[in-house]
């Protein structure tokens, strides 16, 4: 079982993910943040918010370990974006955004996932120091040599997309 983040890092997860340092500078590197399309040609924007929010609250523990967030706070979940904070379990703070726009009778999706700070918010003051740190960059490894934002935006892609076939396939009736 995966406990809350700490009081610490529930108090200083809003603040940080609101000012998000460690993106300034990554968002232009690209080591710590990563900004992908998503298109999803017969779904609306509120049938893909609604099929993203589904598949983050069905992680099974060992997917959540996988895509290291054992712990995620869905902030915003609309017709219009969808934002994520996210924690590892050593309390760092990764944020998930998706922006959601109609086009052509379908939805493309703006997907961004990127570290908020060089410094675990579990660590008092963290966002104070990682404004300091922001000039500071810093990569987010993940699995098989592959940057851990790039892992995690393809394998929600996969599992939301999935997901959005199994709702628009038509109900079978009990006769």
């Amino acid at each position: 079982a995966n406990a809350d983040p700490s009081v610490i890092s529930s108090l200083q997860g809003p603040v940080q993910d609101a000012i998000a340092p460690g993106r300034w500078i990554g968002q232009f590197i690209g080591i710590n943040s990563k900004t992908v399309q998503w298109r999803f040609p017969s779904s609306s924007p509120s049938e893909v918010s609604k099929a993203l929010v589904d598949v983050l609250n069905e992680l099974t523990p060992e997917r959540k370990e996988k895509l290291y967030i054992p712990n995620f706070d869905i902030t915003q979940a609309d017709a219009s974006k969808v934002h994520v904070r996210t924690w590892t379990k050593n309390e760092w703070l990764d944020s998930l955004d998706v922006s959601l726009t109609e086009e052509n009778n379908g939805c493309v999706a703006k997907a961004s996932f990127y570290a908020t700070g060089f410094l675990p918010t579990s660590i008092p003051g963290a966002p104070l120091v990682n404004i300091g740190m922001a000039w500071f960059p810093f990569a987010s490894p993940g699995p098989r040599g592959e940057m851990l934002q790039d892992f995690r935006l393809r394998a929600l892609e996969g599992l939301v997309t999935q997901k959005l076939k199994q709702q628009s396939m038509p109900r079978m009736s009990g006769l």
